[in-house]
């Protein structure tokens, strides 16, 4: 019996999952380092530009059906001017880049293979459209000594190095949210990661071990 299955969604087949997806976002972005408190309308109306934009798509992982990891990507050029801004002048054209909005799991499912399959779809839906040079990604920075920091908590860094990307140091954007306990937002910095698309097919061929020992998506 099948247990774990993955889909690639665009248009429609976006709207149809869309709470199930809000729902995840939710739970996951309320974990450090995001510590977002967020709400069902607001994800929803975020999520919507997926289904909306073309190109866009979600690569989603489920578990007896429900929905369980994510990724979503679309157009750099079809961001937010927050996201789109550290690209004017940059090296990596804005219409050659493809950003990867979010990568998400419940924690139950992390440090598997699963995180492997989930970029190895969205690298090759990208690279199929012939379009793009460049896929980029972003997480936010948070201090060392962060006060709400887990003991166990391990940022993504390895993990993003070891799907082939490179951090962009010169390349932050500013984006404000609230935090749970928090009454207002606060501005956040977040880094990119960039990847050549001429990688995505070796890097995939020539890897041999899976991401095993690897927290994150979240």
């Amino acid at each position: 019996m099948i247990q774990y299955t993955f889909d690639v969604l665009t248009g429609n087949d976006i709207i149809e999952g869309i709470d199930e997806i809000a729902r995840l976002r939710i739970d996951i972005f309320a974990e450090y380092p995001y510590l977002y408190d967020g709400s069902m309308s607001d994800e929803v109306e975020s999520l919507s530009k997926f289904a909306n934009i073309k190109q866009s798509f979600m690569v989603v992982m489920k578990d007896k059906g429900h929905i369980i990891g994510l990724l979503t990507g679309l157009p750099l050029a079809h961001e937010q001017p927050a996201v789109r801004r550290p690209f004017t002048n940059s090296m990596y054209p804005l219409n050659s880049t493809f950003y990867f909005s979010e990568v998400l799991m419940y924690p139950a499912y992390r440090g598997n293979w699963f995180a492997s399959k989930l970029f190895k779809l969205a690298e090759q839906y990208v690279s199929q459209l012939c379009t793009y040079m460049y896929i980029a990604l972003a997480n936010v920075v948070r201090e060392a000594n962060h006060l709400k920091r887990p003991s166990a908590y391990r940022p993504l860094d390895g993990m993003w190095q070891h799907f082939g990307y490179k951090p962009l140091a010169n390349h932050i954007c500013i984006m404000d949210w609230q935090e749970h306990g928090d009454d207002h937002e606060t501005a956040k910095p977040l880094m990119f990661w960039i990847k050549s698309l001429s990688n995505v097919c070796q890097s995939w061929s020539q890897r041999s071990t899976p991401l095993s020992s690897m927290m994150a998506l979240g």
